[in-house]
């Protein structure tokens, strides 16, 4: 009984974490009358939604303990850059271009732990800042900025961009699910005050949440790089762009999260945001109608997100005053 009341709820969770990219995908369908639903579409939206995957996944984990990183796009510029024209100088290719621009948003993920917990601001104002610092300092060294090709950038190529994310969720997966750092991190989200009181070093756990977000921005900037080939030095906070597809998509992760795992809840809500640009392209929609249907979208998608206990309370709350009702009935009958 047990058993089959396990796999009918898996079952039912399953469900309910496809109902919006599988419904997302049929009103396309249905719009575009089947344009959205040839073969080639689907892989070349799933394929588009494989680099903003990887960069949710450096951003959801910061977002788990209420922090949001807006110099992700920044970081990635900064190792694309400096990371791309170190692999062509050594002249070891794609290996090279992963190990450096790993390695060097790592350091840069850990610099911000680092800043955060001394200066005691608010993310968003320690990442803004910094990440005006990653769009300055790549003019300095490289002022072209890079320019892949070749063999070099074959990890943006099918099929090994579905490897990478595989293995990259695969990282994920394990990080968040099966270490001490992952149960530690989602108990200071869930609350912080009482990790603490419990013994948990929220400083300690916040450095590593930016230490290890950047091993995930790294592999992004690698498919970034790869799939831009030149890239160009940016200013004025132009690197947000660059994180924004897994930043649209990791607020539907979120909500999707409840029903199913968080490694595929990110794939399935960047392959939403990614499904809906794809969608407005193909019925011809201008950039402004995308963009503000995609904000009242995750608007309401928010909106429900927020309110999703709001019916069950109110039953529990009918309940009870109906029990209350009775007992008070029941006890003025024995007077």
């Amino acid at each position: 009984m047990k058993t089959q009341n396990k796999a009918l709820k898996f079952l039912l969770n399953a469900v309910k974490s496809l109902i919006i990219p599988v419904g997302m995908w049929a009103i396309f369908a249905l719009l575009t009358n089947g344009r959205t639903a040839s073969t080639r579409m689907l892989i070349t939206t799933l394929r588009q939604s494989v680099s903003a995957s990887i960069i949710c996944y450096g951003l959801i984990m910061s977002m788990n303990v209420g922090m949001i990183n807006f110099s992700a796009g920044g970081m990635m510029l900064f190792a694309g850059i400096i990371g791309g024209n170190l692999a062509k100088a050594t002249g070891l290719g794609w290996p090279a271009l992963v190990v450096f621009c790993i390695l060097i948003c790592v350091a840069e993920g850990a610099l911000e732990g680092v800043l955060y917990n001394l200066m005691r601001v608010p993310c968003i104002v320690m990442s803004i800042g910094m990440m005006l610092v990653w769009e300055s300092l790549p003019k300095v060294i490289y002022p072209n900025g890079v320019n892949l090709n070749g063999a070099i950038t074959i990890l943006n190529k099918q099929p090994w961009c579905f490897w990478v994310l595989g293995i990259t969720a695969a990282v994920f997966y394990i990080i968040y699910n099966k270490t001490a750092f992952g149960h530690n991190l989602r108990a200071i989200g869930s609350n912080q005050a009482i990790a603490n009181s419990v013994g948990l070093d929220s400083d300690r756990i916040k450095f590593a949440v930016f230490t290890i977000s950047g091993l995930f921005l790294g592999v992004g900037a690698v498919l970034y790089v790869s799939s831009a080939g030149e890239v160009r030095n940016v200013a004025a906070m132009g690197s947000m762009t660059i994180m924004m597809d897994g930043f649209m998509g990791m607020f539907i992760a979120l909500f999707i999260s409840k029903y199913c795992d968080t490694s595929i809840a990110v794939v399935l809500g960047s392959f939403t945001m990614k499904m809906l640009s794809n969608g407005f392209v193909s019925m011809g929609l201008s950039a402004t109608v995308r963009d503000i249907v995609q904000g009242v979208f995750l608007l309401v998608l928010l909106v429900i997100s927020a309110n999703a206990g709001l019916f069950e309370r109110m039953r529990a709350d009918k309940a009870f005053k109906e029990k209350c009702e009775t007992d008070f009935k029941s006890a003025g009958n024995l007077a």
